[in-house]
């Protein structure tokens, strides 16, 4: 798999998702061996999404080396989750992987979504 590879299959979920109203591409930076790409998304309640993944490719497979992934409220000002991978708590089982759940002093454990891994999380959590 290619990087650009990768950022298609990425597009192709976020433009097929039941949850996923629209999306704009803020970054795409691709090289030979590694990757940054960086989307803003409306769902279709209205929330604000921004997703943004430093990523290589090794041994033929996507490896996200830093990432962020925003969910707020339609007006931007409610944090609804945040995943990410800042080492910011090394006591949390999933080192560094974690999410902050309604603020950002109310962390638990994550594991490494990718985006089309969020976009299928968020398709649970409202229920499409």
């Amino acid at each position: 798999m290619s990087p650009e590879d990768y950022v298609i299959a990425t597009k192709d979920v976020l433009t097929t998702s039941p949850v996923v109203q629209d999306w704009v591409s803020v970054t795409e930076m691709l090289l030979l061996d590694r990757g940054h790409f960086r989307v803003r998304i409306t769902l279709t309640n209205g929330d604000f999404v921004e997703a943004s993944e430093f990523f290589r490719i090794f041994k033929n497979q996507i490896e996200q080396q830093r990432y962020r992934y925003q969910w707020m409220d339609a007006k931007q000002k409610q944090l609804k989750k945040r995943w990410d991978n800042a080492p910011h708590f090394p006591h949390i089982e999933s080192f560094p992987h974690h999410v902050h759940i309604g603020q950002d002093d109310n962390v638990g454990s994550s594991q490494m979504l990718g985006i089309s891994g969020l976009i299928a999380v968020l398709e649970e959590e409202l229920c499409l």
